[in-house]
């Protein structure tokens, strides 16, 4: 159980560090010209003499764009540029310690991730294209995975067993802050999610052409999703409903189920819903900027104050976290200041 939480709590670490990994960048299935209007160079930074590529940095920008719910100016993409690079510039760093330690990676861990990336495609073919369309090939992702392993493997190296946290630590933590630890009116819903661009589209379409048909796409998903509330409200079962249309595949493979939800988290439209409605009732058709919903109030809870036992293992987890970034910190800041580090 302890190794297990530290392998989850080192890979938590790696994510705070290094940001938006490459691998997730290259299995993002939306990606756009987002960096059109802000210039990044073919190279975008040198590393003791080893050039950094914009690729990924492209793709991270790209993403960002989309999940970002509003327009971001020049600027803001300049500066998310500038912090992508910073990681990008760490990633090399530690890889290359990593390669002077003489550290190795075995090819069956490298192709286990591989197989982790292909499962977001619905088999090989479509992946090969997917990478093939982001100008990379098998063996580039192969040689990204290797680098993210060996950095892994090393911010691994600077808190195994160096880290400690006692009982008393954890208490005290919770006596100061129970605050933080006051949960906020809940709910556990189930949805059927339509999106206004179908998932099978997404892979398929250019970006423009998309967005030039985003006004006929959202009529066709208001109509799909009036469909199924009237099977719904015919008696059809709402998981199988959701497992059989559903376009968010994480819930609907649960029969929609999202878990329990504070208000708050999802868009105001779907919390308002969900505030009108009793445990088991189900909603007419929901609106959000991702497309339409149909919500089914599975059971609520009210606010109330969470207690010692139920928040051990997470403050445990949060300290962890804080003393490893600390120590994390002082390591990569000892790598920065023997290295020739170069922006371009």
């Amino acid at each position: 159980m302890l190794v297990s939480m530290r392998r989850e709590l080192i890979f938590a670490l790696i994510v705070l560090i290094f940001g938006l990994a490459p691998i997730a960048a290259y299995a993002d299935e939306n990606h756009t010209n987002a960096e059109d209007d802000v210039v990044i160079p073919d190279v975008v930074a040198k590393v003791n003499g080893v050039e950094i590529k914009s690729n990924s940095i492209k793709f991270q920008l790209s993403s960002a764009m989309r999940k970002g719910q509003r327009k971001f100016s020049p600027a803001e993409k300049r500066e998310i540029v500038s912090g992508l690079i910073d990681k990008e510039i760490v990633r090399e760093l530690v890889h290359q310690e990593g390669k002077a330690a003489k550290v190795t990676i075995d090819s069956e861990s490298v192709e286990k991730e591989i197989k982790s990336v292909m499962k977001a495609y619905k088999n090989k073919e479509e992946f090969v294209k997917a990478i093939k369309a982001r100008g990379i090939t098998e063996d580039d992702l192969r040689s990204s995975i290797k680098v993210d392993l060996i950095a892994k493997k090393m911010i691994d190296d600077q808190v195994r067993g160096k880290i400690k946290i006692t009982d008393e630590d954890v208490k005290n933590y919770y006596e100061s802050n129970k605050k933080k630890f006051f949960r906020p009116e809940a709910y556990r819903a189930s949805h059927i999610f339509i999106s206004i661009f179908p998932p099978e589209l997404i892979r398929t379409t250019p970006i423009n052409e998309l967005k030039a048909r985003k006004e006929e796409l959202d009529k066709e998903a208001k109509n799909k999703i009036d469909d199924i509330l009237w099977e719904s409200k015919s008696g059809a079962d709402f998981a199988e409903l959701a497992k059989k249309y559903s376009h968010d595949s994480a819930s609907a493979q649960n029969g929609g189920d999202l878990d329990f939800i504070y208000k708050g988290v999802f868009d105001p439209a779907f919390d308002e819903a969900i505030s009108k409605m009793k445990v088991g009732d189900v909603s007419d058709v929901v609106k959000t900027p991702y497309g339409y919903h149909i919500v089914k109030l599975e059971e609520t809870k009210p606010a109330e104050q969470a207690t010692f036992a139920e928040m051990e293992e997470v403050i445990q987890k949060q300290l962890f976290l804080e003393k490893a970034k600390i120590k994390v910190e002082k390591y990569l800041q000892g790598l920065r200041k023997k290295a020739k580090i170069e922006i371009l």
